[in-house]
């Protein structure tokens, strides 16, 4: 006898209706539940002072109802969409540590509900986040039934937790790219906010002076902007700072390469700056060889000299040579593509992710 279909609400990072902030965490959990729904009752949550339910295909999109917008103490939510909550199997929240994922763990075990955590990155202050500085086991989050981790990286930081656990991986968003893949059109690409972690300025001075290199993101700091176009003096470096999706996809489209060259955190921190490389994802998935950095989740995901390269940080001579390689061989930039796309469509798909989702909340929910 087949197990009966679990109930699954979706819970994202930044889970406010309003002026909310949309970035991979974000994407990821529509993404997911998009999947979901095509095997299991889902439901992609998000909360504001006015509720609302809309259906896309088969997954619900459903706003429930808050009393103010205001978490600073405990989340505010009414006590129609606790009992609306009540009607899932699993609490799946990409929203941790939080006032509203401390509040689900407690309600949600009280129910009888099964708890999975994500950790796509941020959160914020907590109660349970002062009391685990006391004794690290009064951690709420630690009274999770299971945890869904995005990589291996990402589950390094877990290791010491006692539930089970399940890496996901990810997918591509097939509207970003339309299925498409494009001819080499001379340049390597770059895809990010331009952040100083992120490895730009890195990029821009390994480049040859005779290699285009086109770099697409949003500045967020004025100055370090300024010390990119200062280190693109006298190269072939064109800035695309207002990109929409389309504009995206069609530079991906033309590239030759796309580079993730993140750099490590330094000091020792918690390196969390990429828990999943989407772009080189994407890049891959639209038929490119990528370049990336060997630090965090990046390695996993590329077969270095198969669908791409992977050279050490901070390395400007062994950057620069492989993206001066594969914008100079298109052919080679072909081959790997290929490899490169056939390799996302084997492993990071958002059906492969749903299938493993799925199994895991089964097995939460047998006791197995």
């Amino acid at each position: 006898m087949n197990p009966k279909p679990p109930r699954v609400l979706v819970i994202p990072a930044s889970n406010f209706a309003r002026n909310r902030t949309i970035g991979g965490g974000e994407r990821y959990a529509l993404e997911l539940a998009r999947a979901l729904a095509l095997r299991t009752p889902t439901t992609h949550a998000l909360f504001d002072t006015t509720g609302s339910v809309e259906q896309e295909g088969a997954l619900t999109l459903q706003t429930f109802t808050v009393r103010h917008l205001n978490d600073a103490w405990l989340f505010p939510a009414t006590s129609e969409t606790w009992d609306a909550v009540a009607q899932y199997d699993i609490l799946h929240l990409l929203c941790f540590p939080t006032r509203l994922s401390e509040a689900l763990i407690l309600k949600g075990r009280l129910r009888r509900q099964k708890i999975v955590l994500t950790d796509v990155g941020g959160g914020g202050r907590t109660f349970s986040g002062y009391l685990q500085k006391l004794y690290w086991r009064w951690d709420l989050h630690r009274m999770a039934h299971g945890l869904a981790h995005l990589s291996v990286h990402a589950g390094r930081f877990y290791d010491t937790w006692s539930q089970p656990s399940v890496t996901l991986f990810g997918g591509v968003n097939p509207a970003l790219l339309g299925g498409q893949t494009g001819e080499p059109g001379g340049y390597a690409l770059f895809v990010g906010r331009l952040l100083p972690h992120k490895g730009v300025l890195e990029a821009i001075q390994a480049v040859s002076p005779t290699t285009p290199f086109r770099v697409v993101g949003r500045p967020y700091d004025p100055e370090y902007f300024r010390k990119l176009q200062a280190a693109a003096a006298g190269k072939q470096v064109s800035f695309i700072t207002d990109a929409n999706d389309a504009e995206l996809a069609r530079q991906y489209a033309g590239a030759n390469v796309v580079l993730q060259v993140s750099l490590p955190a330094e000091g020792g921190v918690p390196d969390k700056s990429e828990l999943l490389g989407l772009v080189a994802l994407e890049g891959m998935a639209g038929g490119k060889p990528v370049i990336v950095t060997r630090t965090t989740s990046l390695p996993e995901l590329v077969e270095d000299g198969v669908t791409g390269y992977i050279v050490p940080p901070r390395d400007l001579a062994a950057l620069g040579a492989k993206m001066d390689l594969l914008v100079r061989d298109p052919e080679l930039s072909r081959r790997l593509g290929r490899q490169a796309r056939e390799h996302v469509q084997r492993k990071f798909t958002w059906d492969r992710v749903a299938d493993v989702a799925l199994g895991f909340y089964q097995k939460l929910l047998t006791g197995r």
